[in-house]
Formats: structure tokens, C-alpha cells, sequence
């Protein structure tokens, strides 16, 4: 024991008082004797430290340890030798144990998945360092509070070691068992080798304890843990925790990471982190089992909950009716469907073409089989043999004609089949176009998955410029007027049929969606790329039972003519009516040659400028030879990747706060392709540290910007010096194609920053990319610039060999070309 007002580590720390104990040593509170900040003083046991090899492992650790810079993991401030202990000096975290938090009962998992994810990128840099945490438990998780909300932080690494590829290493223990009995990998239980894997069936158990309030085994003794970790099935967290059954991403992950085989674990603390962001994004705010929620229109719309028409499962596609204000139930829970009853099938896969049924005791409602499922997967018997259906974060894409059964019911036979041909025929190609799936077609409706929500919103944009083309050649008793609903969620979806909760909020979304219009929830306007197309609030769905609302939007539509301007038409072939207004926003076009010319003088005035920088800076290029940020980003540029980390890891304290190394570790963990790691390490960097930040950081982003278009990647780009932002960019957009030409294009759009870039040029150079979604996009866009200067370009994919597909030739960008040669074309004529 150490007596208070003690001095360790050559007085440069001072004990304060004992915080508690453990096995592997003793835990105090405190001070920094220098700058009189609170720290926590780890001492290793006296009969440890003295067992042979242990002092050296101590100070490899501890060395390690210390390099690890994450704020989701506690800091090393200093360790060493003093007298006869061996002191780990750590950040001092004021908060609440995870312990503590879930002595109440679980955590909610919209609160859980959030800490959980900032848990699993803490781990992923302890093990890039080649550490194993090896005692991963609620006690050793601290929660603590900022400005910023919640931050998990994973502390007492006394039992960590270093990752061993030797099997004979000196320093190995395999045979004895260390951990907490609770939390061990059957690795550790067994005492066999244990890797970074092992940490991740520590941390599936801390969830699992997290989410439902209980282990998922029984124990009691230790000896009975050690057992059924080794040998027995963990009890199902849909059992164990029977609200989050319909989750059925995040339970089969849990159950995952539960897996006795390490190889059929995640195999990763980054892909296990991805995991968690991915069903964090994919949990909705919506109470499962409380019915259909309620509407609350726009102030001043004049709208009224009793607007709409019914939903699946109350109504018949044949002439069936709903209740007496023509909507289905707003509050409370809506009458289970029966199989057959209009589009309700949509939920109950019952006499479908495919001739799928569903299992034995599954519930036939929108939520279908949600009781028969293998580790969050669904099982269905089709043709006599089984398959397995797994979890997908997917758009849902609901439509329908509005008044469509009052409608059929007056006309006759033979015009309600030329009436749903003509749906079809506009509608059907455009679901293909943009990449979606159709899952079933009943009467008037289509339901329809898509993997991106941007496809999803484009594609419903295009549906009703198409049928808004259609109304104008037609009597007003005959135009089709239809509603076009979107939802993202994590979903069961079978080829004839979705399963899950976002069919629930989709068909509610439908109660309220107007006719010519494109609505759409949250979670599709946070995921997709709104630099497509602009949205507006339309009002909120009230979830029954909590005071939270579920937020609409729609998209806004033009001033005149086709809803959306045609941005995106294809084979309708039709003017684009917002090219006259985009082209008055590019600069005049210049006379041949001139573009070049022009382009040549700005980068002789840049070369000028960076030699007259040079002759000013040559002083201050000896100071900045000492910053060992610098240093690194030199190291980064050479391709230096493990010397460059190496500069960093070694770095002292004082170092490590410079803005420079800062933001070298974000440029590391780029090119390391730790992607969520690099955002992180951005986003914590003071806004004011950034304004020198350099162009390998903006290159990074704007690569990253160009594999995913995703929010959390524009609020980064949005807290740096915009000016600086732009101007790297604009240079980028210029360049030949590749990832980060296409980031910084599409990024410059979506900021409204592109009118210092030749778009018709930028978009055609991204013609070459090899990705057959980036040549679509980039078709699509040079046909709403409406420039025929981009018809060669056009014209150069259209000529190439079409790649051989399971139903013929692959397109890669051929059709929308063609389309945009077509639309340019008719424009210049």
C-alpha cells in the first residue's frame, strides 16, 4: 500500500488517496505535481512485479499503451520504476462505471449502440497497437459527460498483452486462465492462445449484458462460467430480451460476436464498429407492437388526421372498402390482415406467385415471421426446400394510386387493365434504372427495396415527372395520381416479400402522402445524398405510447412544369426544364482552346506564388524540420506508412497536443484505411487548430466522400476553413477521374461551391471511372447540365463492348448515356 501524500515516478506525482483494488494491483487517486491536474496511479502487486520476465512486460505494455490516442480509450500519462512498484500513471476519468449504469436494469438501445460503437473504434486502436485487452466488463467501462453528450471510455488494461504471432514466444501463457470468469472468450477459458478475437466475444457478452440487463449464461460459480463459455449454447438475446426481437440485424450480430469458432466472429474491432454505426443508423425511433401511429399534419396545412386512404391490410385491391373516413386506424393497434385482403399480402406471403409460404407459427401481419428465426435470421420453406433469409439495411419503396378503389369499382373491366398497363409501363423501367428490386406488385401497388436511399428518392422523383408527362396527354378522369412512400430500415426480404418494422412506418407514411409528391422519413433524408435533390418538412407521424415524432419529408418540386424538372429522366427523353437555369450558373463558355490556355496560366501563377512562398519560408522550414507532425506528413507523402506511425507513436506528451501531429494522425489513419478512426480523430480536433490543415487531410476526405456520400463525412468537411476547402477541391474536380476527383466534385455541388469548376468537363472526365455507378450518375448529371459539349464524351461509353451479364450485355452507364446523348441532342436541335 501506498501512504497518502506519497511522491512516486521521481516526485513527479503525488498519491492522494486509495480508490480501490484488484488482481492484478491497487488503484489511486492522484496528482500531477507539475500542473496539479487529478490522475489515477495504477501499482502493480508487489509478488507480480517480482515474478521474472514481468518487469519487462510491464514496461512494454505500459510503452504501448501509451501511444494509443483515442477518446474512447483512457490515456497513459507516464509509467515506470519506483522503488519497488511498478506505476501506470492513467488519465483520471470522472463519470459512472457502466457497472453502475446498468445496476437499474438494461440500457436502451438507442442510447446503448451509440456508446457500444464508441467502445468498439477504442478497441480497434488498442489492438492496431497489437494489444489484447483481455478483461473486457462493464467495471472496466466509464461513462462520462460533455458538451458533446455521452462518452464511453474503456480503462484498467492490468491484464492486457501483446499480440503474440509466435506460438513459442518466451512471454506466452497459454494454459492459464486470466479474466473475469463472466466475460471469457472460450479461448481464455480453456487457457488455449487468444487473439484480437477473443476481445470480441468479451465485448458480444458486455453487450448482450447491456442490452437485456443479464448474462447469456447462468453460471453461478466460476467454474460453471468457465464451462459454458467453453462448451455451451448462449441463451437467444431475442429470449433473453424479447424487445429487441425485431432488431433482427443487431440480434444476430450479438450472437455473432458469441460464436465458440473465432473465424465466425467479426474479425475486426473496425468491422464490428462499421457493424454498430450500421445499426445504430438502421434502429427506428418506432414502438414495435403499438399500432399504426398518428398523423400530425403541417400548422396551417388544413390537413386532418382523417386524410388519406386505407392502408395494407384494411382495404381489397379488388373493390373492397375501408373504414367510414376511408383511412385505416390512426391510434391504437390496426386489425390483423387476412390473408388474401387486398395489398395487405404485402405482409402475409401467403399464395404468392413463387409459391412461398411461411414457417409454421409465423405471424401473417406487415412485422411477419419474426418468432422462427436462427441467430436474427429467418427460415421459409419454398418448393419443399429451406433457405435462410438474413437481415438487410434496405429503402423501402411503397406506391399506390390515390382514390384507386373508388376508381375501380365505376370502370369497367377492360379499362381498369389498360389503366394498370399504362401504370405499369410508365413506372416498371424506372425501378430497373435505378437499381431497385421489385419484391411484389399487387393491383396498383408496388413495393420495392433498393440498397441506396438516393437511388430510392430518384427514382421516385423520375416516377412522377414521368406520369406528370403522361397527365398532360390525357383526360383529368383518366390521369394517374399516384403516391410514393420511402422508408430505411433493417429488413427480412424475401423475393416475394419484406418482413420488418419499416413495412410498418412505410404503410404509415402511406395514411399521409399526397399524390405527385415523394415522402419520405428521417432516416432516408439522413442517409441519402442531398445534394440530388432539396427536401422540406411535410409534417411528423406521432409514435403511440412516446412522445417522440417521426419526421416527413418530401421533395421540393420545381416552380413549373414537370414536378422535379426532369433531372433525371432517362428514356422518357423529354426536356430537362432546369438545364436554361443551370446553364445561365455555369461561367460564358469561352472560344476553343482558350480553357486550356487559361488553365496553364494559373498553374505558372501557381508555381510563381509557391516560389515566392519558398524564398519567404526558408527560415521557417528549419523550425518546422523539429515538428514531428511535419515530419510525418513528409513520411505520408513518401508512401512512409509504418515509419511515419512509428514518428508519431514516439512522440512525447507535449508533442502529441501540437495541431500538427493532431492532424498527421488523421492523414495516418487514411492511409492506414481506419476511415471511422480518421473521422473520429478529425472531429475532435479544435476547430481553430485546423485552419492550416493540409491537403492530404482534404485528399483523404474527399476520397471517402467519393466511395460514400454520407453526413457524417459533410459535417466533417463542413468544420474546415471552407475557402481552403474549395480551392483544394475545385483543383481536385480537375484532375483526371479517380475517387477523390469524384469526392470533391460531388462535394462542391452539394456545398453549392461549384462555380469556379468546369462541370461539363469534370463530369465527363468522371465517364471513365470503371464504376458503373459513378458513369450513371455522371450520364445523368451532364444530361441535366444540358451542355451538347458533352455529347463525345457521351458517345465514347456508349461505343464500348457491353461486359456479358446473366440476362445478356451488363450496363455500366450505356443506357444513361445514350439517354443523355439523346436529351442533349434534342436541346441543341
Amino acid at each position: 500500500m501506498l501512504a497518502p501524500d506519497s511522491l512516486v515516478l521521481d516526485g513527479r506525482f503525488r498519491v492522494l488517496r486509495p480508490l480501490g483494488s484488484g488482481g492484478m494491483g491497487e488503484v489511486y487517486l492522484g496528482e500531477q505535481v507539475s500542473l496539479g491536474r487529478k490522475v489515477a496511479i495504477k501499482v502493480l502487486h508487489h509478488d507480480l512485479h517480482a515474478q521474472a520476465g514481468m518487469a519487462e512486460r510491464f514496461k512494454r505494455e505500459a510503452r504501448l499503451l501509451s501511444a494509443v490516442e483515442h477518446p474512447a480509450v483512457v490515456r497513459i500519462v507516464d509509467f515506470g520504476e519506483s522503488g519497488d512498484h511498478a506505476c501506470l500513471v492513467m488519465e483520471f476519468v470522472e463519470g459512472e462505471s457502466l457497472y453502475d449504469v446498468l445496476t437499474p436494469g438494461p440500457m436502451p438501445p438507442g442510447r446503448a449502440l451509440p456508446l457500444l460503437q464508441q467502445l468498439a473504434e477504442g478497441l480497434a486502436a488498442i489492438h492496431d497497437k497489437g494489444i489484447i485487452h483481455r478483461d473486457l466488463k462493464p467495471e472496466n467501462v466509464f461513462i462520462s459527460r460533455s458538451a458533446r453528450g455521452e462518452q464511453a471510455r474503456l480503462l484498467d488494461f492490468g491484464i492486457a498483452r501483446l499480440v503474440e504471432p509466435d506460438a513459442s514466444s518466451s512471454v506466452s501463457q497459454v494454459g492459464v486462465v486470466l479474466g473475469t470468469p463472466e466475460y471469457l472468450s472460450p479461448e481464455q477459458a480453456v487457457g488455449a492462445k487468444v487473439d484480437t478475437r477473443s476481445d470480441l466475444y468479451s465485448f458480444g457478452v458486455l453487450t448482450y449484458r447491456v442490452l437485456s440487463g443479464r448474462l447469456p449464461f447462468d453460471g453461478p460459480l466460476p467454474r460453471n462460467f468457465l464451462s459454458q463459455h467453453a462448451s455451451a449454447a448462449p441463451l437467444p438475446l431475442d429470449r433473453a430480451a424479447p424487445t429487441l426481437s425485431r432488431y433482427v440485424g443487431l440480434l444476430s450480430l450479438v450472437m455473432r460476436l458469441l460464436e465458440k469458432d473465432p473465424g465466425k466472429r467479426p474479425q475486426s474491432a473496425h468491422e464490428l464498429a462499421d457493424a454498430l454505426a450500421a445499426a445504430h443508423s438502421a434502429l427506428s425511433a418506432f414502438t414495435p407492437g403499438l399500432g399504426t401511429p398518428a398523423y400530425v399534419p403541417p400548422p396551417g396545412s388544413g390537413a386532418t388526421p382523417s386524410s388519406g386512404t386505407a392502408v395494407f391490410g384494411a382495404g381489397s385491391a379488388s373493390g373492397g372498402t375501408s373504414g367510414p373516413t376511408g383511412t385505416a386506424a390512426f391510434a391504437g393497434a390496426a386489425p390483423a390482415p387476412q390473408a388474401g385482403s387486398g395489398t395487405a399480402a404485402f405482409g402475409a406471403a401467403q399464395g404468392t406467385a413463387s409459391g412461398a409460404q411461411p414457417v409454421a407459427g409465423a405471424i401473417r401481419t406487415g412485422t411477419a415471421p419474426f418468432g422462427m428465426r436462427s441467430s436474427g435470421s429467418m427460415a421459409t420453406v419454398t418448393g419443399g426446400s429451406a433457405s435462410v433469409v438474413k437481415p438487410q439495411n434496405l429503402t423501402v419503396m411503397l406506391t399506390d394510386i390515390q382514390g384507386f378503389t373508388e376508381r375501380t369499382s365505376r370502370q369497367t373491366h377492360e379499362e381498369n387493365a389498360r389503366m394498370l398497363e399504362t401504370h405499369d409501363r410508365l413506372l416498371m423501367p424506372l425501378v430497373k434504372e435505378h437499381e431497385g428490386r421489385l419484391v411484389q406488385k399487387r393491383g396498383d401497388a408496388l413495393l420495392v427495396v433498393f440498397r441506396s436511399p438516393t437511388s430510392g428518392v430518384l427514382c421516385g422523383m423520375a416516377m412522377q415527372d414521368r406520369l406528370w408527362h403522361h397527365n398532360q396527354t390525357v383526360p383529368e378522369a383518366d390521369r394517374l395520381n399516384v403516391r410514393v412512400c420511402l422508408h430505411a430500415g433493417e429488413v427480412l426480404a424475401t423475393t416475394d416479400t419484406v418482413l420488418g418494422e419499416p413495412m410498418e412506418v412505410v404503410e404509415a407514411v402511406e395514411h399521409v402522402a399526397s399524390a405527385g409528391e415523394v415522402t419520405f422519413t428521417e432516416a432516408v433524408n439522413l442517409a441519402r445524398n442531398r445534394a440530388e435533390a432539396i427536401a422540406e418538412p411535410c409534417g411528423t407521424i406521432t409514435l403511440p405510447g412516446r412522445e417522440e415524432q417521426l419526421q416527413l419529408y418530401r421533395c421540393q418540386r420545381a416552380s413549373e412544369g414537370p414536378p422535379f424538372g426532369d433531372r433525371f429522366a432517362s428514356q422518357s427523353g423529354k426536356r430537362n426544364t432546369l438545364a436554361p437555369l443551370l446553364s445561365r450558373l455555369q461561367a460564358p463558355k469561352l472560344p476553343a482552346g482558350w480553357t486550356d490556355v487559361l488553365r496553364r496560366r494559373k498553374r505558372e501563377a501557381l508555381m510563381v506564388a509557391g516560389a515566392v512562398v519558398l524564398v519567404a519560408g526558408g527560415a521557417t522550414w528549419l523550425g518546422l524540420s523539429n515538428d514531428p507532425g511535419a515530419k510525418a506528413f513528409a513520411l505520408l507523402e513518401d508512401g512512409k506508412l509504418d515509419e511515419a506511425l512509428a514518428l508519431l507513436d514516439g512522440a512525447t506528451d507535449e508533442e502529441k497536443e501540437l495541431p500538427s501531429v493532431k492532424r498527421a494522425r488523421v492523414a495516418a489513419h487514411h492511409a492506414k484505411g481506419h476511415h471511422i478512426s480518421e473521422r473520429t480523430a478529425l472531429n475532435h480536433i479544435e476547430e481553430a487548430a485546423l485552419e492550416g490543415v493540409e491537403e492530404q487531410i482534404l485528399d483523404g476526405l474527399a476520397e471517402d466522400y467519393g466511395k460514400e456520400q454520407l453526413t457524417v463525412l459533410e459535417r466533417s468537411l463542413a468544420r474546415l476553413p471552407k475557402e481552403r476547402v474549395r480551392a483544394r477541391y475545385e483543383d481536385l474536380a480537375e484532375e483526371p477521374h479517380s475517387l477523390r476527383q469524384w469526392g470533391a466534385l460531388r462535394y462542391l455541388e452539394f456545398a453549392k461551391a461549384a462555380g469556379g469548376v468546369d462541370l461539363v468537363r469534370a463530369y465527363s472526365e468522371a465517364l471513365n471511372a470503371q464504376d458503373c455507378g459513378i458513369r450513371t450518375q455522371a450520364a445523368n448529371r451532364l444530361a441535366a447540365l444540358g451542355d451538347a459539349d458533352a455529347i463525345p464524351a457521351l458517345e465514347r461509353i456508349v461505343a464500348l463492348p457491353k461486359e456479358k451479364g446473366f440476362l445478356g450485355g451488363k450496363d455500366c452507364g450505356h443506357d444513361a448515356a445514350a439517354d443523355a446523348i439523346k436529351v442533349l441532342k434534342k436541346k441543341r436541335d
